[in-house]
């Protein structure tokens, strides 16, 4: 059926004699159970299709790209959106560009079958498990929570032969616990998205939801410390380093003349190597392609401690005359810019719990209030939500509020120690990571 829509799209572009045209089609589905309490509330199916158009306009050595987004198939308005497209193309003229090339693709399977032929089964199965789970819990009231199931299909086609076809599967989780105590009351509210079925892990995913809702009920403001060491969990961890080290090593920053990184340069620890990898099994990005329709690929960027590798996606290939390196990413509104897929840092020595205890004073952090870094300086503070207090090696109590901040870069180049555990969130797979120097405020 989506198929059926591309091609009659694609006509349409055909009948006008275009000559430089992409087409991104995609149709997301989405089976979802909302939780009043610890039953279901409402369940609901959703199903979204857009289109992406993209026109070239040559003149010269400047190109000019028309992007418009669509979502009826009506012929006439087909037909409108095309021809704005063209008009912002003329009128949009900026550095040479040409769509990418039919290219060999990495033949990965991102979906789960089992999903695809019964993805309501599916939702339902996997509903009953996790609401088992919360029912099981001890001295917590659930209050609210969603569980979906999604379905995305992806074709992406353009006039140098690029066709190019994908499903993916993966799930969403949202569940607010409730602690309460002697009139206290804490909450722990996650969400995640997570790719496959087998990294759901209801049981052990519940539980330490419902340790940190209960041990925030217990917590303190954090003692201030202007030379604290601090263990980051590995949500935290993607939150702090994705945007910073990501757009750093983009070859769009390197065009910019903002990147802070040089090749053979050392910008971390040696204990620190870090990998942009499409092609990652469970990564919730892996693809055999991005979303220009390059190959997606292993891409080493930073190997014990030293700069290897810049990321491009196509413009910004062409602009430095590199190869793209598969990380033109689709943005919110269609348009495609620099990238990573998925993130991921390679394990340490240590155990957390052995991390924990070469540690006499110090501060775990499990999640911020509110992270976001400054892309450019790398500059951070944060209120803690959850976290505990490390004294003489071990857990002394659970810590709320407070704030801690530094800098990405310092942070990555005073890398304390790594762990062995490694956890996927969102599209990184990330250890925990102890750095000393931040600054912790009461």
């Amino acid at each position: 059926m989506l198929y059926e829509k591309l091609e009659l799209i694609e006509n349409s572009i055909k009948s006008k004699n275009i000559k430089e045209y992409e087409i991104f089609v995609v149709e997301r589905k989405a089976y979802e159970s909302i939780f009043l309490k610890d039953k279901i509330d409402n369940e609901r199916d959703i199903s979204k299709f857009e289109y992406i158009l993209r026109f070239l306009s040559q003149k010269e050595n400047k190109t000019g790209i028309g992007l418009i987004k669509g979502n009826s198939l009506d012929p006439k308005q087909i037909e409108r959106n095309i021809k704005i497209g063209q008009l912002l193309a003329k009128n949009n003229l900026s550095s040479n560009y040409y769509f990418p090339y039919k290219a060999v693709i990495p033949n990965l399977i991102v979906f789960e079958e089992k999903v695809i032929q019964n993805p309501l089964a599916t939702k339902n199965d996997l509903t009953e498990e996790l609401l088992s789970e919360i029912r099981s819990l001890q001295n917590i009231q659930p209050t609210f929570g969603r569980f979906r199931v999604h379905v995305d299909e992806i074709f992406l086609r353009n006039n140098n032969a690029i066709n190019l076809h994908n499903l993916k599967t993966y799930f969403f989780i949202e569940f607010s616990l409730k602690a309460q105590q002697n009139g206290n009351l804490a909450e722990y509210w996650p969400f995640i998205f997570i790719k496959n079925k087998d990294q759901l892990n209801f049981s052990e995913r519940t539980k330490k939801w419902a340790r940190l809702a209960q041990d925030t009920l217990k917590a303190q403001i954090p003692k201030s410390n202007k030379n604290a060491t601090v263990i980051f969990s590995p949500e935290v961890l993607s939150k702090a380093i994705v945007p910073v080290v990501g757009a750093h090593a983009s070859g769009k920053a390197f065009h910019q003349k903002i990147s802070r990184f040089k090749i053979d340069q050392k910008v971390s620890s040696e204990n620190i190597t870090i990998i942009d990898d499409g092609l990652l099994e469970g990564g919730f990005n892996t693809n055999g392609w991005d979303g220009e329709g390059s190959p997606h690929q292993t891409n080493e960027i930073i190997k014990q401690g030293i700069f290897q590798k810049r990321l491009y996606d196509q413009k910004y290939a062409i602009i430095e005359k590199e190869q793209s390196t598969g990380n033109g990413m689709r943005t919110l509104t269609g348009a495609v810019d620099s990238g990573v897929s998925n993130f991921e840092i390679l394990p340490g020595d240590m155990t957390f719990d052995e991390i924990i205890s070469e540690i006499d004073e110090g501060y775990y952090v499990e999640q911020f209030s509110w992270l976001r870094p400054s892309e450019l300086s790398g500059n951070f503070g944060a209120e803690i939500r959850n976290g505990y207090y490390i004294k003489n090696g071990k857990f002394e109590n659970p810590i709320k509020l407070g704030n801690i901040s530094g800098n990405v870069f310092k942070m990555i180049g005073n890398c304390l120690y790594i762990s062995k555990e490694r956890e996927f969130f969102d599209n990184t797979l990330f250890p925990y990571m102890a750095f000393g120097n931040l600054t912790v405020t009461s």
